[in-house]
């Protein structure tokens, strides 16, 4: 079994309120609500519209965001700013129903370590990514980030290391199972 965890789509305590538990837990956002939370945690004057980055299910929702990294506030304005502009839901339901559709227990994401098996994300690149969706085994760690040794391609005729900032790693079988 895979210790790679998708968000979950139930609570993660019956019967408790997820914006108390805000602190410890991970929610889940694509890559641009990934980018305006990182300026409503930054700015706390800035303001994102009802509606705004409510795009359908167009982009995968894999970067992972710690509870704890913003304010109430904040996860506040993001998930209106995630909701459709006709949501007439208020403030907190519309969190407290983000919440439950994004977020997963804070100790139940796996974050990669030495010897694990994982598999590249694409990451932002001129020219495009030319290692995205290979997988390899991380062999050691870097200020920032892992080095991936890859798997060979049939063509290729030496082993590539790759350097890969933690956040475009998906763990796919931890160390132990290998």
């Amino acid at each position: 079994m895979s210790d790679t965890l998708a968000p979950s789509r139930v609570p993660v305590a019956a019967d408790s309120d997820l914006i108390d538990q805000l602190d410890r837990l991970t929610v889940a956002l694509t890559e641009t609500e990934y980018h305006a939370a990182t300026i409503l945690a930054f700015d706390p004057d800035a303001h994102v519209s009802a509606g705004h980055l409510d795009h359908g299910q167009g982009e995968p929702r894999d970067r992972h965001l710690a509870g704890d990294a913003m304010s109430l506030r904040a996860w506040r304005i993001l998930a209106r700013a995630c909701a459709p502009a006709s949501d007439r839901l208020d403030d907190t339901a519309r969190l407290a129903l983000f919440l439950a559709e994004r977020s997963t227990p804070i100790d139940a994401v796996r974050e990669p370590g030495i010897r694990d098996r994982v598999r590249i994300r694409v990451r932002p690149r001129v020219g495009g990514d030319r290692f995205a969706g290979r997988e390899g085994v991380i062999v050691k760690t870097h200020f920032a980030g892992f080095y991936v040794k890859l798997d060979m391609t049939p063509r290729e005729r030496s082993q590539k290391t790759e350097l890969v900032e933690a956040a475009y790693l998906e763990v796919l079988a931890p160390a132990s199972a290998i």
